[in-house]
């Protein structure tokens, strides 16, 4: 019939069975939500990198100047890599410090950096390039001056 011993072995099996496999889940588990507790920031990080990535892989706006024939005036060109590249390292000071960068600054550097990979259209001429470029120059030139 029902032996009072052989319950109090089964018990502690069962509960150590249970907390063995609660510890494996937590160990699953556990990553995933310290990475959805990070500030949004990180997220945002990756694909501002991500979008400065994808410029840099095609050589940036000043190798398409040089390809395009306008030598005498790729310094523009490299001056607005630069200042894109400087915007987004400016963004991830900003993530690691503990003033953490608002959504607007966020917004910003994407749309100039969709901006710059709007320029690299094939039917846009010498001088249409010139023009975006120097416009997007001075658009870096006033979003760094709010990042400082």
């Amino acid at each position: 019939m029902f032996n009072v011993e052989e319950s109090r072995q089964i018990c502690p099996r069962k509960t150590l069975k249970s907390f063995l496999i609660y510890l494996i889940l937590m160990w699953f588990i556990y990553p995933s939500i310290a990475k959805a507790v990070d500030h949004p920031c990180v997220n945002a990080l990756t694909q501002l990198r991500g979008d400065l990535g994808v410029l840099a892989n095609r050589g940036g706006l000043w190798s398409l100047m040089e390809q395009k024939g306008l030598k005498d005036e790729s310094v523009i060109g490299m001056q607005a890599d630069g200042k894109l590249a400087r915007a987004v390292g400016r963004f991830e000071e900003l993530c690691e410090s503990e003033k953490k960068p608002e959504k607007q600054m966020f917004i910003g550097i994407q749309n100039l950096l969709g901006s710059a990979r709007v320029i690299f259209n094939p039917r846009s001429s010498g001088e249409e390039l010139i023009k975006s470029i120097i416009k997007l120059t001075n658009e870096l030139d006033i979003l760094l001056a709010k990042i400082k």
